[in-house]
Parts: structure tokens; sequence; C-alpha cells
């Protein structure tokens, strides 16, 4: 009876005292290793064996120590040495590694071997790689290898192992095992095989003569320290999602147990062979630079046939030459690799802690302009540089392009995508190729080598195949899908999500909330496959209805209710429940209205809501989405209502009859603007959607003649307020919907069919002969206030001869006044009857939209108190912070900083100059009630033609400024007297470029301040005195224009103004009639004030220069004093409810 039987009745023995024991070497149940059997059996075979072949004393005295240095085996003596290996061990041999009956099924570990290796035919999961290796032994014989497998049995699991007919033994590579992260720990009693990652024993051999025979080996599944895949995937699915890289790659993954459970199949790839096929493989270099950033090739490729959705047509790649990490980014002109280099030098340095040591690149001329060089140099980096005509000599950037474009047509082949899709398919190409394993780097990945740890491999999804996109909830209705068809296309570069292209929106959407269909492409759909073109397939309502007949005039409005469409219907997969495709009846003529109708009253909320009490509410609402085309917009149903809403009212107003365009006439074009309200607590109050007219294609002359409008001066608006807040008045706001549209056009103008008209089969072509003034006309705004003109005065109301936009009557009851700005307008008095007549006379003319109390105006925030009116800006100003990006906490005390004289020649030119011409056109207007922020304004606005890096910087300044004032604002008070008085000051040759003087000044109406001014005068003046006189006669012309407006708001103004100037000559200078060399080039100004000195309209008065306010719009001023003077000019801080 051999051991292993009298064994057996111990173990059931142990079983059922110990169960819960585990042995650490047999793995069974109910005993320890110490008690182990099977393997105190292995270590009594194996000293027998040791001790069979122990050397006789005759042979060692021949022993040759040379052979002992330098073993030579021919094929024959290594497997007669098994032979007597297994002689001697057939008794003891594990039957459970066999595999096929007549074949070797022992496995030795063999540390010399370089992979492993088998004589096994039939090996699992088997293919063919296109070179196979040839195996050399000691003797220099070679031996040829069948094919590459996978071996798979209950006691050994182990995958890339070389089928060799010619070897007859059983090889496992020691190199091989420890690359999969083994340990193998050698001692005199055999090998134990243990995981390096979990400390777990995955295998052992015995120690057989002077060889290890393999027992057991396994690869757990804990082993892995990325992200294993619990889903069992075939390999050509992993093919597509690792961006078609070859199958050596993804065996090397297989083998690690990154990908998890893998299905093997032989399989074609018919967008690989298509996209991949080379012409001649790149000698490639030896070299390896030592660590990250020591060597960075770089190249441009370009320019493509076709341009990206966004308008590039090049790229440009940094290697990692060490890593063989990628970068890419996407240029539209080659002359953009300047300033991306610098971006991506900068970023290395800040991220890596590293500096570019040398950077190699072809000899292409974006490389070699002065300013490139003179931005390595400034980073301490070597050039190298190729020869002219010698792209070989930077072949591993060439190399790179050529795997990137690679992989970019096998991308696009499979998904079947648009040319113009190409960027996109470039971005993934080398977001897949920076995660696959390179030969050149030891089959790590570039990510590893860069980061040191496994990339997530679990997120990577099929280029092109179709995702549903989770809609936010402001897009959808509670009966509408959820989500949006769209085509995967990569990866997010600033975001943790997924590129999705929306074909109705047209538009990419980055999101998480993703789900995806790997199994299906999205242009192999029907409606969306590559023979379809935009043109041909438009999956949109039709917004309007068909035209009733060629004769109509009008087109009817869209009908509120519809008949329910089965969403299960294939009869018009495409078509909007909300609207009603039939064809209506034709309106009947306009009925004469008998009765007035109401103005409707505004629902807007009088108070915050409790969640948007925090002042940061304001830029909550800055990501809402406001759609660009027609397109975009009919498959949102609140865009739909409001498209319906606009032409309900166009057709309610007549605003054209469909005619045959006549000959010799050209019809101009109109297009869907769209945009979302908001209430000054940055809620949404309504989406509004407006048809324009494209009035830039009109002719002088032929369509149109006169233009100018005259609105409402701001200056007027706050004169408005601070007289209503000292008297008491209330203040209303109304609005006139769809103003344009009351005017009346006496010139011939003809219009396209807007946008999603449809045309009625059978009949020429129509064109809307507009009898109305439509938004975007030339005349329109003329039109308008021509017609709101006339139909006002037949109210009794007349226009101000010195604001043409306000509007005044007078009665026994008291005064109304109206301020006109284009639709929007303010309505006060102390008539409290002739208010409400008023109302409802404009409710009969017009279609009006009472907003009761003024409490947003022209983005002007009014609030009301006890002690008067507050006017600020809050939202408009977080709005600007917003866009220009400022997300910090730091702030400044002034808006410019002390003693700072900017000049043109300032910093460096901006590459683009767009957004500080945007930010500094909203500063302007953000003076309308933030007069601390005039001069600094006023200084940036005089660099718009080339403004430089100091000047944005100043621009950031102001901004950083109303960060910390944001809620700052007027405050026009209710114990305010109506007493006018100015104060004048100038700033003499205070512009550094051409010595300038600055002018300043300032108008308060009581405490209330209501009109200032800082800007540079036109000629240079050659003493102080001069330029406070001008800037005395600049005053002097606005105080003229106020005291005639305050007159016709019921203001006396009969008395002298007093003009505060803290300069004594200018002050003589009035009062003295006499003129000398000094003095005579500004004897036109001298004349001017003088006159209105005389006529006792004015009076100057002396102020010390700390007692002058209007010194804050001519000049930088320390934190104290800037604080002082806006305290004087009643800016206060109003914090929100």
């Amino acid at each position: 009876m051999t051991q292993s039987e009298i064994s057996k009745p111990i173990h059931r023995r142990s079983n059922q005292k110990n169960y819960h024991l585990i042995c650490a070497f047999c793995k069974h149940r109910g005993h320890t290793i110490d008690r182990c059997n099977m393997r105190a059996g292995i270590l009594q075979r194996s000293a027998a064996l040791t001790a069979s072949e122990s050397v006789p004393s005759s042979d060692a005295a021949s022993f040759d120590p040379v052979s002992l240095t330098t073993p030579t085996y021919s094929i024959a003596d290594l497997q007669a040495l098994f032979s007597q290996v297994q002689a001697l061990s057939s008794s003891a041999s594990n039957s459970a590694l066999s595999m096929t009956p007549g074949i070797s099924s022992e496995w030795f570990l063999d540390s010399a071997c370089c992979n492993h290796m088998t004589d096994n035919p039939h090996l699992t999961s088997a293919h063919t790689p296109p070179v196979l290796p040839t195996i050399t032994t000691a003797d220099g014989s070679a031996m040829t290898v069948s094919h590459v497998g996978s071996i798979s049995t209950p006691n050994l699991s182990i995958s890339d192992v070389f089928c060799v007919p010619k070897l007859h033994l059983n090889l496992l590579s020691v190199g091989q095992l420890t690359e999969l992260g083994l340990n193998l720990f050698f001692s005199s009693r055999g090998c134990l095989v243990q995981d390096s990652r979990t400390g777990q024993i995955v295998g052992s051999a015995r120690k057989v003569g002077r060889l290890f025979e393999l027992t057991s080996l396994h690869f757990p599944s804990s082993s892995v320290s990325a992200p294993v895949i619990a889903a069992s995937a075939s390999i050509e699915l992993w093919h597509s999602r690792l961006g078609h890289v070859s199958l050596p790659r993804i065996q090397t993954l297989v083998s690690r147990g990154l990908l998890g459970s893998v299905s093997s199949s032989p399989f074609d790839c018919m967008p690989c062979q298509l996209g991949k096929q080379p012409a001649l493989p790149f000698n490639n270099s030896e070299s390896i630079a030592s660590a990250t950033f020591d060597l960075i090739h770089s190249d441009v490729w370009g320019p493509s046939p076709v341009p990206t959705v966004g308008g590039s047509r090049y790229f440009v790649i940094f290697v990692d030459d060490f890593s063989r990490y990628t970068w890419i980014y996407l240029m539209k002109n080659r002359s953009e690799v300047l300033t991306i280099y610098r971006d991506f030098a900068k970023m290395v340095q800040t991220q890596y802690s590293k500096a570019i040591k040398v950077f190699r690149s072809d000899n292409a001329r974006e490389y070699r302009q002065t300013d490139f060089s003179t931005i390595l140099k400034h980073y301490g980096t070597v050039f190298h540089t190729s020869c002219a005509g010698t792209s070989q000599q930077n072949g591993r950037a060439e190399r790179k392009l050529r795997h990137i474009l690679d992989t970019v047509r096998a991308l696009t082949n499979a998904a079947s995508t648009p040319a113009s899709f190409w960027g996109e398919a470039a971005l993934t190409a080398v977001y897949t190729i920076n995660r696959c394993p390179s030969p050149v780097i030891q089959n790590t990945t570039p990510y590893e080598r860069l980061f040191g740890t496994a990339p997530n491999y679990s997120l990577l999804k099929v280029f092109g195949c179709v995702c549903f996109v989770l809609l936010q909830p402001h897009e959808r209705t509670k009966l509408q899908p959820r989500s949006q068809l769209c085509c995967f296309l990569g990866y997010g570069l600033e975001e943790k999500g997924y590129r999705c292209y929306d074909p109705v929106a047209k538009r990419l959407r980055v999101s998480r909330h993703v789900v995806f269909w790997e199994h299906k492409m999205f242009y192999s759909l029907p409606l969306f496959s590559a023979g379809n073109s935009d043109s041909q397939v438009d999956p949109l309502p039709n917004l309007f209805p068909e035209i009733p007949s060629p004769s109509a005039e009008s087109v009817n409005p869209i009908s509120d209710e519809s008949p329910p469409v089965d969403p299960s219907s294939d009869e018009s997969p495409t078509a909007d429940p909300t609207f009603d495709e039939s064809p209506l009846s034709a309106p009947a003529a306009n009925p004469v209205n008998t009765t007035a109708p109401e103005p409707r009253r505004s629902h807007r909320v009088s108070t915050l809501p409790s969640h948007l009490r925090d002042f940061h509410c304001f830029s909550a609402f800055a990501t809402l989405h406001e759609p660009h085309t027609f397109r975009e917009a009919s498959s949102d149903p609140l865009w739909q209502q409001a498209m319906k809403e606009e032409l309900d009212a166009l057709l309610k107003t007549g605003t054209w009859d469909l005619v045959d365009l006549p000959a010799g006439k050209s019809a101009i074009g109109c297009k869907w603007v769209y945009k979302i309200k908001t209430r000054s607590d940055g809620t949404v109050d309504r989406y509004k959607a407006r048809l324009v007219a494209k009035g830039f294609t009109q002719e002088y002359g032929i369509d149109y003649e006169e233009t100018f409008a005259p609105v409402a001066r701001l200056s007027s608006v706050r004169t408005l307020i601070a007289v209503s807040a000292s008297r008491h008045w209330p203040l209303f706001q109304m609005d006139v919907k769809n103003a344009f549209l009351n005017g009346e056009l006496t010139e011939e103008v003809y219009m396209q069919l807007p946008p999603g008209f449809s045309q009625p089969p059978g009949f020429s072509p129509k064109v809307c002969r507009l009898r109305r003034a439509l938004y975007g006309l030339k005349q329109a705004p003329r039109a308008w206030f021509a017609k709101f003109s006339s139909t006002i005065s037949q109210h009794g109301f007349s226009a101000s001869s010195y604001d043409s936009a306000l509007f005044f009557r007078r009665s026994d009851h008291g005064i109304t006044l109206l301020l006109l700005y284009v639709d929007d307008m303010i309505i006060t008095g102390d008539d409290v009857q002739g208010i409400q007549d008023l109302k409802r006379f404009l409710g009969q003319h017009f279609e009006m939209k009472d907003l009761g109390p003024l409490s947003y105006f022209l983005g002007l925030e009014v609030s009301s108190s006890s002690d008067g009116y507050y006017l600020t800006q809050a939202k408009y100003t977080s709005d600007l912070i917003s866009r220009a990006g400022i997300t910090d906490s730091k702030i400044v005390d002034t808006p410019i900083e002390y003693n700072n004289r900017l000049n043109i020649h300032d910093g460096e030119p901006l590459p683009d100059a767009t957004l500080y011409r945007q930010l500094v056109g909203s500063l302007v207007y953000l003076t309308v009630t933030r007069p601390d922020i005039s001069y600094a304004v006023h200084i940036v606005s005089q660099f718009m033609a080339a403004p430089r890096s100091l000047h944005y910087a100043a621009v950031l300044r102001i901004l950083r400024y109303l960060k910390g004032t944001l809620f700052h604002g007027l405050h026009f008070s209710s114990q305010s007297s109506l007493t006018l008085q100015a104060y004048s000051d100038a700033d003499w040759a205070g512009d550094p470029t051409d010595r300038r003087s600055t002018t300043g000044y300032c108008f308060l109406l009581g405490d209330s301040l209501i009109s200032w001014r800082s800007k540079k005068q036109s000629v240079v003046a050659r003493s102080s005195t001069e330029a406070e006189y001008r800037a005395l006669a600049d005053t002097t012309a606005e105080l003229l224009w106020l005291r005639w407006l305050l007159q016709d708001l019921g203001i006396d103004c009969s008395t002298a103004v007093p003009i505060h100037c803290d300069n004594r000559s200018a002050i003589q200078i009035a009062h003295n009639d006499v003129f000398h060399e000094r003095t005579k080039h500004i004897e036109i100004d001298c004349h001017f004030v003088r006159h209105h000195l005389l006529q006792g309209t004015l009076q100057l008065r002396s102020v010390s220069s700390q007692d002058q306010l209007a010194d804050i719009f001519t000049k930088p001023m320390p934190p104290g004093r800037f604080r002082d003077l806006i305290s004087k000019l009643k800016l206060v801080s109003v914090h929100p409810p």
C-alpha cells in the first residue's frame, strides 16, 4: 500500500474534527501544513532522488571544472536527461496535469527559457500572430514555433504559450512569470509561487533531482491591482474598445488579468486592414531617455481636407521619450503652435514639477520662428531640429503620427462617422494609445510609465456607438423622453464625462449619465446612415402649418390643442405632439375693438425664494442654454411654445401678406433669435423667441430711408427716479409686446418665408410683403417711435424738447410723466387717476404688459423702501464676473492701482482681443450705477484697438473690485431736497502717451447723484488753468441741459446753480473780461461760461481739493481717499432681502 493510500482515512477523520482548518500547502480542509501528508510524501521522494543521483568517487576524480562553468548540451542530451527524471519520478507524477494521452504531462520551471513552451498541439484559444519567433538552443540549433495559445487544466491555467513540436518537453519561463508580478521562492524542498500584490500562494513545484516540477499554478482575479471587468467579453469587443489595438497587446492585458474573463475566437478586422496596412516599417532607434520630460518629440499634421466641426484643420502632438505618453492639440492654423507650446510647458512645470530639457522637431516653419526659440530659451530647453527634407530624423514623432492616423482611419471606418469627426477620432485615438502596452517600454502602458499606476479600462467604450444621454430637467417635460439618442465620440478633456454628439441639436454634449449600446454603431441606423446628409434627413417637425391657399393673406397660428400621437407609431417618427400640422381655416378680418381690454398683469414673484437668498445664486443660471438655430430650438417644447406665441403676435397685427415676388425686386432673409428672460434675482421669467429680418441686406434709397430713433438718456432715468423719491411719487413699469410690429412701413419691403414654413405643393413660391416694421429692419425703430409719439399725443401728452423720449401731461390733478426706452417705459407722477387713464389708453392701442412697480429696468435693479429708492446692477455684475472666469475669492480695495499710468506699449499684445473688448463694453454699461469705476473704465477703454497683457490685467482688477462690492449702488433719498449743484475738476496732462488732460464732473440733486462724466479732453492744454477751464465749459453745458430737463419734470430751477471748482485761476478768468495771449485760444469757452455766469444761470464757488468730489473721476486714488469720496457720493451697499 502506498503512502497516499494510507493517508486517505486520516484525511477523512481529520475532516470530521477540524474541518475549519485549511492547509496552506495542498489547500485541503481538516489539517494544517505541518501535518500535511502530501507535503511529507513529496519531501521523502525528493530526498530519495537526490541520494540516488550522488556522484561516485571515480567519476569525481575525472570531473572537469570547465564543464561546470560552460555546460553545453545537445537536444538529444536534454531529452535523455528528462527521460531519466521521468523514469525516476514516474511513481510520483501527478496525472492531474495531463492533457492528452501519449504526450508529456510534466511541466518544469526553467530560468533560461525566454517563454512558456510545450510540444502539445492541442492548445485552447490558439491564434497565429503575423510573425512567429524561432527558438535557439544552447548548441546553436533552431526550433520553430507553430502557434501561440493558452493552457487551461484543473491545476494549471496560463496564457501566451509557444507550441514547439520538436521540443518534447513542457517548460515554464521563470522570467515570464515574474513579469506577471509573481515571486518564486526556491529551496531544497521545492518551489513556491506567490502573488506579490496579495501575498497569496498561487502555485507550487516539487524538487525532482535538480529540476523543479510544477504541481499547480493558478492566477486569482484578486491579484490584479487595476480595475477588472466582471462581465465576459469577446476579444473582438475589446479590440474595438481599445481603439483597434493589435492582438498581442490585448493578450498582454489578458495575461495580466486586467480585462477579466475574455473569450477568444479568430476574427478579421476590415477597418484595421483598411486603416493600418503599412508600406515599409521605419527603422527604430534603440536609445531612450532616462527620465520623463528629458526629451519631447513634436510634429504638426495637416492641413486636413475636411475641417472638424469646430473648424480645426491641424493638430500638434508632444511625445515624452521616456514614457511615450502623447499629448494632442487641435488647431485651426499652424501659427497656434507657439501659444500651445507655451501653455504645454507651463502645464509640465506646474503639474509634474519638471522642465523640458530637450525639444526635438522637424524643420517646419512654425518651429523656426524667433518667438518660438525665445520661449525655449526662456525655459532653458535645448532645441534639436532635423535637417531640411529629412523627416526621418524626427522618426519617433513621425511614427506616432502614423500610429494616430492609422487608428483614426480604423475608428472612422468602423463607425462610419462623417469626415468632419476626424478631430474627435484623433483625440480618442491618443486617449486609447496612452493606455495600451508598448513593447518599446517593456510592455507597459505610457499611462503607467508616466503616472505610476495602471489605467482604468472599465470606462472605455466603442467609438461611434449608439449612446443615450440623460437630458437636464429644463430640456424636457415630464411626458417627454428622459434621454437623447447620441453618437459616442470620446472622453471628456476637462470634465469627467463622455463626449456625445447630439444630431438634433447639432452640438456636443458632455455628460457622465450615459448608457451605451456598444454592439450597434450610431451611423448604421437607417435615419443617420452615412448616405443621408443633413439636408436629406430632417428629423424635426414643421413648426408652421401649410399655407391653405395661394390667395390667403396670412397664416393661421398653431392650435394650442393637438390630438394625441401614439409613440409606437411608425408613420411619423419625427413628429412632435405639441404641434398640429393640419391646415386651419383662414382668420376673419380683424374686428374693431369696441371695449379696451385690461392690460395683462405680470405674475413675477415679489419676494425671493428661500433657496435664492444667497447672492451667489446670481451666477447659477449662467449655464442655461439658449439655442442658436431653428433646428436646435424646435426640439424643445419650451422654445416651440415661444415661437408659437411670436407667430400669433405677427398674425394678429397683420405683419405681412403672402404674395409673389415682383420682377426686379429682391427679398431679404429672416431668422429666429432666442433669449431666456430672467428676473433681477436670476430666476427664469420666460422663454422669448423673436423672428428677426436680416436688415443688413437692405439698400439705402430702395427699401429704407431714415433710421434714427431717439431713446431715453440714462441720466434722464436717474433724474426721474431722484425726483420721484424726493416727491414720494410711485414708479410703475410697462412693456409693449412686439413693439416694432406696431410701426407702419411706408417702403416696399419683401421677406423670405420664416424657417420651418412649409410651402404648399403645386403653387409658385411665395414671399412676405411686410406691412408692419419687423425686428431687424433698419427703419423699424424709427417707425415704432413715430407710431408711439403720434398715439401718445392723442392722449394730451407732449414730448420734452430736451429728451425726446420723455412725455408729460399737466392737468388740474397734477403731472403725469412717461419715459420710453424702445419698448420699456417708466410711468410716474402725482396724478393717480391720470396714471390709470394712461394705462388703459395704452392697452387700447397696443398689446401691453403691466409689470407693476418698477423693479428691473434695462438691467437696472430698482428697490424701494421708506427712505427712498436704491439703484443697483448686482445681477449684471455677477454675470460679468462669471463670463470673465474669475472663480477665486481674491478682491481689491480700488478699481485701479494708485499712481498707475497705462500706455499703449505696456505688456505683450493679446493674441485675441475679443474677450477684452466684450468685458470693457460691459463695464461701460455698468457705469450707469457705478460712478466709482468710471475713471478706471475710461482708462481701459482707450486700448480697445490693440489691447495688451497689462491692459487686460487692469480689467481683471476692476472685476475683482466689483466682486468685493457686488451690491454697491446709488441711493436716491426720500428726504433729499431738489437743489442742483455741480463739481468740476481736471487732471492736467495726465495721459502719459499724448499728455492730454482728463475732464471730470458730477451733479447732485440734493443728496442724489444724477449725472457724472470722466473723459479725456480733445486737445492738449498748455496749463492746468486751461485744462480746468475746458472742464468748466463741459460742466456748464451739462448744467444747462439738466436745468431744462428738470423744468419739464416740474422742478423750479430759477436760482443760480453752484459749480464747485478747486482752481482759482479758472474762476478769475470767468469773472474777468480781459483776454490776453494766455486765454485767447480758449476764448469761445470763456465767452460761453461768462455768458451764463452773467445771466445768473450758474455761480462759481471755490472749493478745497479735499472737498472736490469730482476728483474721483480724474485720477487714481489711494484706498482711504477713494472710500471717503464714494461715501460722499452716496454710493451705498444694498444687500438683498
